[in-house]
């Protein structure tokens, strides 16, 4: 689950999905903006999303999947 921020979240409708393309790679280089995609009844419209002021522990918690992950890697160093 990822905290994402959308200017116009109108756009998304319950039952809609969102694709977001090359996700793991804008959270690892901290973009400010991520396009993504709303699939809708066969139709698809771009959108913009963020994920607000992340720190950097919140980033590889994220990147390691999960905070059980994070620690577990984090006890093997």
């Amino acid at each position: 689950m990822l905290p994402f921020l959308c200017k116009k979240p109108e756009v998304i409708a319950n039952g809609d999905w969102i694709f977001v393309p090359e996700l793991r790679t804008a959270v690892a280089r901290k973009a400010a903006a991520i396009p993504a995609y709303v699939l809708k009844e066969g139709k698809m419209a771009e959108i913009l999303l963020s994920l607000g002021e992340l720190t950097d522990d919140e980033r590889r918690i994220i990147l390691s999947g999960c905070l059980i992950n994070f620690y577990r890697d984090a006890n093997k160093k």
